[in-house]
Order: structure tokens, then C-alpha cells, then sequence
């Protein structure tokens, strides 16, 4: 398990909801409807993003309400175990309630169920993490209840006033937090406590005891009366969440205004766009007189997102055409860039083929322009890029192939003796596209992230840009998943790519690697398949395994050398027909 990483989440769901009455008056206050679905199903999809393997609710008001909300007791293919209190048992003593389920050294993150934020959480993990403390709780500076003492120092010297400490610094409590399972040792059995009394006599006791992080990143709310839960559930149902709840204190349209050099009176509109199995979100802005652009609110805890929009700018410099970036904001992941329009090139998969032809072979001339460019010329000091291509990260595609497809979505078992011919069969492989020399790549190039703008490409999502083999991008694109090819419009793409880069392989040969290559990313594409449908909940991508592994089918038998990988889709293609 990584550091700072943990297993459990206990979200807090027994509460009466006295303060939203009569809308709880038949349903608990964390399931309340909130943008088409249970408010506290977005906890649970901040807790997913942090690697969360298990949510236990405790559940005493209307608990047949959760029954009818989670019938299959899972949120994301993630399980819940409710945990009923015939009798409240208020915060505290709901934690001890749960000390059977947990393991004997197992540390717990604690959530509230009724509030909504994006708090960086891995920050709040690795302080618990660094700190060896039992309790490491999530603050804010600001927040309708500043009710958590700090001293000059930054500790937490007092709680609500408890001990008489007024402190240097007062802070919102934002209901996160990490416990140890040994501070449960310090509760009794089925007493009726709130956590925060205990809190405090952990810190009478030893003072700094108690950590805390102050995160005044994102937005944080709490839900505290039928106004406030009324406007904010209007603005999810409005497509409109970004302007109240993305960013802070509603800073997204006074920072597309800013952007846009519009007048605070100026009309803007924001609808949300859907892009794939992106961890960002993406708004259409409308302003002036049919006037548009997109504003993008990525998340902070994946690496790549950061690397957007210097790589934009070194795309646009070498004359390889990316979105225009607008403006853009670091500390707030946001971005404002040029709109597109809606036409890709997956948008184009049922044209005749002439057409296709015609826009793929842009697209290839496109990307040769980026496959062409110098790795010494690279501008490594200020455009950073994720690990380039090498043996651990094929190994990674590879495990994340057998992991979240060949098991998880086929249920196939490898045995251990096949396991370790195959993997000798497939680091073979990494190993023949390792020698083929490293260019800066795309990374996903396939339809879907090739814009058809002025009818000509357009590359986006192109943060994961990283040096490896160009063979790479040729099998994304040309064994895409969400298109069709006859082998024959396959191969004539395929040569086209030839006969422009003079790549130094014979053609025999180059369509070798090719195929070594495709199938390289077709086992990425099907782990990605596999995670985002079962663990992220995102059952869209299950459609497009039968023709991933179709494909993964094709060109493992056109490949040399990979009779165990052909073997194996096989027998995933025969599992998912009986299933």
C-alpha cells in the first residue's frame, strides 16, 4: 500500500438532519437529491479518487432509504457496509460502533455525508502519514463556524472553546479527518459522544496531540438549511455547479469574465461538455454575440493535468496545432482556451471512406510533425512531461491489463506457470519497441482526441505527451477501438505513415513493430476499460471491450512472437460469450 494511502472510509450518515427539516423529515440529510443523484455519492467519488477500497455508512434515521438508494450495496463497484444505530450515537461513539469491521492496525478516513467539496485530500493523508499522530483533522480558514484554536505554532490548542485556549488562529473543522485505529481504543462501547470532547482531552492531556492541515484549496460546503440547499442544488441541476461550487466562493465567472475581458454586467452562460474518461471538466462558455470558448477545471492531484498547457504552448511553437490557450490559472486548475467546435474524428466513422482517408492522413502528417522533432532540441527546463516510455511503464500497462481486464471485467485466472511464460513473451515485446528509439508521442492518440476544426486536425489531451516509440501512436490510432478498418484501409493508412517518415525499417519489418505496437496499446486500453467501468463506475467504457479485444485478437496474430497473448484474448473473448 503507498504511503498516506488508505483502505476505509467511514462516511457519516446516522444523522437526524434537524437543520433541513421537513425536507429530512422522510429521508436522510446525505441522500437528499443534489444535481439528479444522492448528495453523499459525491463524497464517496472525492474518496474513489484517493483510492478508497471500501465505504462503511452508519445509518438510524430512515435507514430503508439507503437500502432503496444502494440496492447493491456499492457505489462505483466500490461495497458499502451500513452499520444501523438503533440509537444515535452521535460521532464518537458511531466510530467505536464500527471497530469490528475495521483490521487490527487499519487507519480510517472519516467524511461527513452531507457536505460537498474538493479539499485536496492526498495533502491531508500524507500529513497523517508524516506526522505519526492518531488524529489529523481538515481545516479551513474561513467557514461559518471557526470553532478550531491554533497556537502561534500552527498546533491545535483547543476545541470549541473547551479548554479555555482562544489560541492565535481560529479555523472551520470541515468534518475530514484521518484516525489511527488505536484512538479507538480510547471510546467506550455504545456511549453516546461527540468526537470533538475527545478530541479535546487528547490535547489537555498532551498538548499538540491533535494534528491539523489548514487546505483552503477548492470549495468546501456544508449544507445547513433548505436555502442554502435549494441554491446549491439548483445550480447542479442548471449545468451551472462551477459558478458556486468549482473553485472558491464562486471565483469561476468572475475568472472567465477576467479572461475574457468582459464587463461584469456581459451575459455568460456555461453549459458542461463530456469528454471521456478525463478527470477534468469541461464547459462551453457563451458570451457576447454567438461568441465561445471552453473553460476547463482540472484536478490537482494528477500529475500530467499540471503539464497542459506549457506542452500547448511548445505544440503551437513547433507548428504542431493544439487548442489556443486563453488564460489560465495554476493554483485553481483552471484553464480558458479556444472552443473547437463538436466534430472529431470519431464523429466521422460512418463517412465514406475518402472521407476518412483523407482526415486520418492528416492526422498522420500531423503527427509525424511532433514524431520529427528533435529530442535534443526538447525544452526540458520548461516544459515538463511525465516518465517516458521504458520497462517499468510497459510492465505497468501490462499489470493493469491482467488486473482490471483479464480478471476483473473476463473473471479469467492465469495460472502461475503460464504467468511467468507470458510475461517473458511480453517483456519481449517492450523490449523490441524499447530498441525502435524514442520520439516525443501523444501517448492517446485516437479518434476521439483529433478535433476536426476549419476541416483540418486538431490534437487535444495531449498532457500525457511523453518520449517513447512512434509505433505507439500508429497502433492507438490505427487499432482504435471506436472506429472500424478493413485491414486493407489499416495498412493503407499504415503506409502512408512510411513512406512520409523514411524510418529506417524495412516494410516487412515496420509492420511488425507496428502490430507489436498496437497490441502493446490495446492491453492499456482494455485495463483502462476494465478500471473506469468497474472501479470508477463508468459502464459506457464496458462497450467498447468486445471490440478492443476483437482488435487485440487481430494483431496479436499478426505479430510475431505473442502466441501466449493471442491465447489469453482468446480465452477472455470465450469467458465474456458464456458470461
Amino acid at each position: 500500500m503507498r504511503t498516506g494511502q488508505i483502505k476505509t472510509a467511514f462516511i457519516l450518515g446516522a444523522g437526524l438532519g434537524t437543520r433541513l427539516r421537513p425536507l429530512t423529515d422522510h429521508c436522510p440529510k446525505p441522500l437528499l437529491p443534489m444535481g439528479g443523484r444522492p448528495m453523499m455519492t459525491y463524497a464517496m467519488d472525492h474518496l474513489l479518487a484517493v483510492g478508497v477500497e471500501r465505504f462503511i455508512v452508519n445509518t438510524h434515521h430512515c435507514p430503508e432509504v439507503y437500502a432503496q438508494a444502494f440496492p447493491d450495496r456499492q457505489w462505483r463497484g466500490i461495497p458499502i457496509t451500513f452499520r444501523h444505530e438503533p440509537v444515535l450515537l452521535d460521532t464518537a461513539g458511531g466510530l467505536k460502533n464500527i471497530e469490528d469491521l475495521l483490521e487490527n492496525d487499519e487507519t480510517v478516513l472519516v467524511y461527513n455525508g452531507d457536505i460537498i467539496t474538493d479539499l485536496p485530500l492526498p495533502r491531508l493523508l500524507a500529513a497523517h502519514a508524516g506526522q505519526g499522530r492518531e488524529v489529523t483533522l481538515a481545516l479551513r480558514s474561513n467557514g461559518p463556524l471557526l470553532n478550531v484554536d491554533l497556537d502561534a505554532g500552527g498546533a491545535i490548542c483547543d476545541m470549541r472553546r473547551l479548554l479555555g485556549h482562544p489560541g492565535a488562529r481560529n479555523c472551520q473543522f470541515t468534518g475530514i479527518y484521518v484516525v489511527g485505529r488505536r484512538f479507538l481504543d480510547r471510546l467506550q462501547p455504545g456511549r453516546i459522544e461527540s468526537v470533538v470532547p475527545v478530541f479535546a482531552d487528547m490535547i489537555r492531556e498532551k498538548p499538540g496531540s491533535v494534528a491539523g492541515v489548514v487546505m483552503d484549496d477548492g470549495y468546501w460546503h456544508d449544507i445547513g438549511n433548505p436555502e442554502e440547499y435549494r441554491k446549491i442544488n439548483e445550480t447542479f441541476a442548471q449545468g451551472e455547479q462551477s459558478s458556486d461550487i468549482h473553485g472558491s466562493a464562486g471565483d469561476v465567472k468572475p475568472f472567465v469574465r477576467h479572461a475574457l475581458k468582459l464587463a461584469e454586467t456581459d451575459p455568460v452562460h456555461l453549459s458542461p461538455l463530456s469528454r471521456g474518461g478525463s478527470d477534468r471538466s469541461y464547459w462551453r462558455i457563451r458570451y457576447g454575440d454567438r461568441r465561445s470558448a471552453v473553460f476547463v477545471h482540472y484536478h490537482p492531484d494528477r500529475k500530467e493535468n499540471h503539464y497542459y498547457v506549457a506542452i500547448a504552448a511548445f505544440l503551437h511553437g513547433i507548428g504542431v496545432t493544439v487548442p489556443r490557450m486563453i488564460h489560465g490559472d495554476a493554483a485553481r486548475c483552471f484553464i480558458m482556451m479556444e472552443d473547437l467546435g463538436d466534430k472529431d474524428l470519431w464523429s466521422y466513422r460512418d463517412a465514406p471512406w475518402a472521407v476518412r482517408q483523407a482526415y486520418y492522413q492528416k492526422a498522420l502528417t500531423l503527427i509525424h510533425k511532433l514524431h520529427a522533432f528533435s529530442c535534443g532540441d526538447f525544452p526540458s527546463r520548461t516544459v515538463p512531461l511525465m516518465e517516458g516510455f521504458g520497462p517499468p511503464l510497459y510492465r505497468w500497462e501490462r499489470d493493469y491489463f491482467r488486473d482490471h481486464f483479464v480478471q476483473a471485467v473476463c473473471g479469467v485466472e492465469i495460472s502461475p506457470p503460464f504467468a511467468e511464460d507470458l510475461e517473458a513473451e511480453l517483456s519481449f515485446l517492450a523490449e523490441r519497441l524499447g530498441k525502435t528509439g524514442d520520439v516525443l508521442i501523444h501517448r492517446d492518440f485516437q479518434s476521439q482526441n483529433i478535433m476536426i476544426c476549419m476541416d483540418e486536425p486538431v490534437f487535444i489531451d495531449f498532457q500525457g505527451m511523453r518520449f517513447g516509440s512512434f509505433f505507439y501512436d500508429l497502433g492507438s490510432l490505427l487499432y482504435d477501438p471506436y472506429v472500424f478498418f478493413t485491414n486493407d484501409e489499416r495498412l493503407e493508412l499504415l503506409r502512408y505513415y512510411y513512406r512520409l517518415s523514411s524510418p529506417g525499417f524495412d516494410w516487412p519489418e515496420f509492420q511488425d513493430l507496428f502490430w507489436a505496437a498496437a497490441v502493446q496499446r490495446l492491453m492499456q486500453a482494455l485495463g483502462a476499460y476494465g478500471f473506469l467501468g468497474l472501479k470508477r463506475g463508468r459502464q459506457e467504457f464496458l462497450t467498447h471491450v468486445a471490440n478492443g479485444l476483437t482488435n487485440l485478437i487481430d494483431a496479436s496474430t499478426r505479430a510475431k512472437s505473442l502466441p501466449l497473448l493471442k491465447r489469453l484474448a482468446l480465452s477472455c473473448q470465450r469467458a465474456l460469450q458464456g458470461k
